[in-house]
């Protein structure tokens, strides 16, 4: 079952692990398994994973918006007197 904020490049995710179960290792100095990093993962992207995207979303948004401003001062341009 795939969820909305589940990572589906399979390079991405296995780098994502490696650097957790690293991370980890330098804090507590025990190591973690692939379960427990990918469950860390799944739950960062769970609860951030909307807050970015929404974020690119805004960007979006606010560059369109002026991208339109530029193309409507453009049209005023061409108006003849």
């Amino acid at each position: 079952m795939n969820r909305k904020w589940d990572i589906t490049n399979e390079d991405l995710l296995k780098k994502c692990i490696d650097e957790v179960i690293t991370r980890v290792e330098e804090i507590d100095g025990e190591s973690v398994g692939i379960i427990a990093a990918q469950d860390i993962i799944g739950i960062i992207t769970q609860n951030l994973g909307p807050e970015i995207y929404n974020s690119g979303i805004r960007d979006a948004k606010k560059l369109l918006q002026e991208r339109f401003h530029d193309l409507e001062v453009d049209v005023d341009l061409l108006e003849q007197s």
